[in-house]
Order: C-alpha cells, then sequence, then structure tokens
C-alpha cells in the first residue's frame, strides 16, 4: 500500500524555535523485516537532525544518494495502562546522544512521540522545547492506523 508524501521538519535553531525542529521516524534496523508487517521488530526510532547529500568531484554511488544524520531512542518498556511503547534517548556513558548516518531510504515512517511529565512537568517544557528537554516519551500508537496495527 502507498501512504500519501508527508513532510518531515529538520531545521536548526530559530527564534520562534530555540532548540530546532526535528521530527522523529521510523527506520529499518535490519533489512530482513518489512514495515508495518514486522511491527517495531526490526526497526527503530530516531529523531532526524539533518538531511544531506555528500559533495564529490566524481559521479559514485556516495554522491548520488541522500543520507540523514540521526539520533536514537531505545525502548523501555509498554506502558500498560496507555498501551503505546515507552521511549527513551539512547546515551553513550558520558551522556551524549547516541546518533547514526543512515542512507535516506531507510526511513519508513514518520512516527509522533509524546512527551512522559512523570509526577511533575518541566516548568521549561513548551510546545518548542518539550522534544528537547523531555528525556522520556510514549510512541503514540494512535497518531495513525498503519501505526496502530504495527504497535499492536
Amino acid at each position: 500500500m502507498l501512504l500519501p508524501s508527508q513532510g518531515l521538519h529538520v531545521s536548526p535553531p530559530t527564534v520562534n524555535w530555540p532548540f530546532g525542529r526535528y521530527d522523529s521516524v521510523i527506520i529499518s534496523g535490519d533489512g530482513n523485516k518489512d514495515w508495518p508487517h514486522s511491527g517495531l521488530h526490526g526497526h527503530d526510532v530516531v529523531q532526524l537532525r539533518m538531511i544531506f547529500k555528500p559533495i564529490s568531484g566524481s559521479q559514485s554511488l556516495l554522491s548520488n544518494m541522500y543520507y540523514a544524520y540521526v539520533q536514537h531512542f531505545v525502548t523501555t518498556s509498554v506502558d500498560q495502562h496507555a498501551g503505546m511503547h515507552v521511549l527513551k534517548r539512547a546515551l553513550r556513558s558520558t551522556g551524549e546522544r547516541v546518533g547514526d548516518i543512515i542512507p535516506l531510504f531507510q526511513i519508513h515512517a514518520p512516527a509522533h512521540l509524546i512527551p512522559r511529565f512523570g509526577q511533575k512537568a518541566n516548568s521549561q517544557l513548551n510546545s518548542h522545547s518539550s522534544d528537547e528537554l523531555s528525556s522520556s516519551f510514549w510512541l503514540n500508537k494512535y497518531w495513525t492506523k498503519e501505526l496502530f496495527h504495527a504497535c499492536s
């Protein structure tokens, strides 16, 4: 089934978006798994940070493809009350986010993340900062019919 195209935001910080605007997507981590039929098995949730095409003087395979720099999330559990996967940012032992460069064709679907606030929300959170200042998220499987079936 071919779904309509959708735009994704990958924008550096601006006056209105002081942390930038970076959408999250589902990517294939295992070429043997078929999205959405295999669900999240063999797939990862990542935040897009940059889309680019290498510039090369020669016509190589590398220079004909687009790539994305992404930062990974890890699934920690499934919230039994909400029925949604709980995600946290993948971090190195130094606290830096885990990033990767992937071919753009590995992106399969947009992902809608909902920040988890816990007992008390950070007072700095707003619609422009919640993706960057939150550390835990729900993967909103109710966002689209395809995501619902893939995550159920």
